[in-house]
């Protein structure tokens, strides 16, 4: 069975429980890149996802970009602050990061490897975090450009100090649809860490 990547950024959120409802039913797996500040706040949900089979990833400790707006020991703070949480919560520190809007440089990179950090592509990436996506939108997105040992990015979460008030639902909705039309399609979702090359710890 060929097999795609199924990861979640931004989280955990109040939309993070209901996906992980919808992989369970489907014994579906994926990986949640989880910031900091919403993981300290939701450690039940982080923990449920390493029972349940999924891969939980370092999406840094408050979200900014870091190739952008961080100096080198701003960089090293947000990874390495959310990789001693999530070592607490899970028993040992993750082997993946995604930078948040995927902004990151060599510089980042080297930060990042020296905490034994791999980052993560994303190849479909719908823009579900704007509110005028449809959960139809969403699904035909992802499930057009469906192909073997893809990574498909979503979000179950929002990012803290976004301005306005948002909602991740219509992801939710998709992803009830995304899934089973996935596995109709004879894929298999499972995590980053099983279609990428780069072995990480966690």
């Amino acid at each position: 069975m060929e097999r795609v990547a199924l990861t979640f950024d931004d989280g955990p959120a109040e939309w993070t429980e209901p996906i992980l409802d919808v992989l369970s039913e489907h014994s579906a797996r994926a990986t949640f890149f989880v910031i900091g500040i919403a993981a300290e706040q939701r450690t039940d949900l982080v923990g449920r996802m390493r029972v349940e089979g999924h891969e939980v990833g370092n999406h840094t400790w408050s979200h900014p970009r870091l190739a952008r707006d961080c100096e080198d020991a701003r960089v090293h703070e947000e990874l390495e602050r959310t990789n001693a949480l999530l070592a607490e919560i899970l028993g040992r520190p993750p082997g993946r990061f995604r930078a948040p809007h995927y902004d990151l440089d060599n510089r980042v990179l080297g930060i990042a490897s020296r905490l034994d950090l791999v980052h993560t592509r994303g190849d479909v990436t719908p823009p579900d975090w704007d509110e005028s996506c449809t959960a139809r939108f969403i699904t035909t997105f992802v499930v057009q450009q469906a192909q073997a040992n893809i990574v498909i990015g979503l979000h179950d979460g929002v990012p803290p100090k976004t301005r306005k008030k948002r909602s991740q639902q219509a992801t939710v909705d998709a992803v009830r649809a995304i899934v089973p039309r996935l596995l109709d399609h004879g894929y298999e979702c499972v995590t980053a860490s099983d279609i990428l090359s780069e072995p990480p710890n966690g």
